[in-house]
């Protein structure tokens, strides 16, 4: 199969020209605007040393290097970067076709048209903005900013304690109240509970594993953590799942995320603000007129789930 026959298929002449408008004669690329679509926007900078990047074709006096012929091809959509090079003779061919076109439609007096302008001025518009809001926010998104951001989340958010519990749920008060008995008798926690839980966890043992307060029931959690390591309840607890014997195995503060983790979180957080405070500097002192457009906000509506999505969460069952 030849380089068209790959190339061809996949895009089309339409697909092709379509490409050269929107990435490769402009060639977006660069910083993120994650706040609005994740658009990117830098100059045409060529990483590769001229060395790497040899004269592919020449188009009278103008020179296609291949840089500029794999900038081509990653703007088209549906090429496997693997199959590149196998088409890269295409690839040139295609570029050099685009280049006499530009050069015609330059000669012929084109650019001028009034449909070619509007384009250019909303290609324009747009480049300007991206650009200059990268620019903007590469002075504010700094390391040392995503370091205070991440300490300012430490401490708004500092380590809880959890503990790693086990249960045996059962439907009556007098079965956890002999289950306590056999408990303090020496029984084995994990034995009981494979024998006698009705819940999910009865087969393991009970184990509920580590949790923390928020995301047990009330009474559930507040038993749990009033305990010791290694003590077992001295009376059973009621939930609307029935009763529960628990026996805390183990206890530890929440693992904190690293700053790693949440990097990407914290730098959009801080582009999002510091956009926010670009346009409003922009704003202030100029006389801005909504015409047209709905600018009420609705009122809340209360839903009927509102209430159940207060309620206290069930045990881990």
């Amino acid at each position: 199969m030849s380089a068209k026959q790959i190339i061809l298929p996949l895009v089309g002449i339409v697909a092709l020209a379509g490409a050269a408008y929107a990435g490769y004669s402009y060639g977006v690329k660069g910083g993120t605007l994650p706040f609005l679509g994740g658009d990117q926007a830098s100059e045409i900078v060529s990483d590769a040393p001229v060395g790497d990047d040899p004269v592919m074709a020449k188009v009278g006096d103008i020179e296609i290097r291949r840089s500029e012929v794999v900038k081509f091809a990653e703007s088209i959509p549906n090429i496997p970067q693997e199959q590149i090079d196998l088409i890269l003779p295409e690839l040139v061919g295609q570029v050099v076709d685009l280049k006499l076109i530009t050069k015609e439609a330059t000669t012929s007096g084109l650019e001028n048209d009034p449909e070619v302008q509007k384009r250019v001025g909303e290609v324009k518009e747009r480049i300007l903005v991206e650009i200059f809001l990268n620019r903007a926010l590469e002075k504010e998104v700094t390391d040392e900013a995503v370091e205070k951001a991440y300490q300012d989340y430490l401490t708004e958010n500092p380590a809880v304690r959890e503990v790693s519990a086990r249960h045996i749920l059962v439907e009556k008060e007098e079965t956890g109240k002999d289950l306590i008995k056999q408990l303090d008798e020496g029984a084995d926690f994990a034995t009981l509970a494979k024998e006698h839980s009705t819940g999910p966890s009865g087969p393991g043992g009970g184990d509920l594993g580590f949790f923390k307060a928020e995301q047990m029931v009330k009474p559930f959690s507040d038993a749990a953590f009033g305990m010791k390591v290694g003590e077992h309840s001295t009376a059973p607890v009621q939930t609307r799942f029935g009763w529960h014997v628990i026996k805390v195995d183990d206890e530890r503060d929440s693992e904190q995320p690293t700053k790693e983790q949440l990097d990407g979180q914290l730098r959009s957080e801080l582009s999002r603000s510091a956009y926010e405070g670009i346009v409003d500097n922009l704003k202030d002192g100029v006389q801005i007129e909504i015409i047209g457009a709905e600018t009420d906000e609705a009122a809340p509506v209360e839903t009927e789930n509102e209430e159940a999505e207060n309620e206290e969460k069930p045990a881990s069952e």
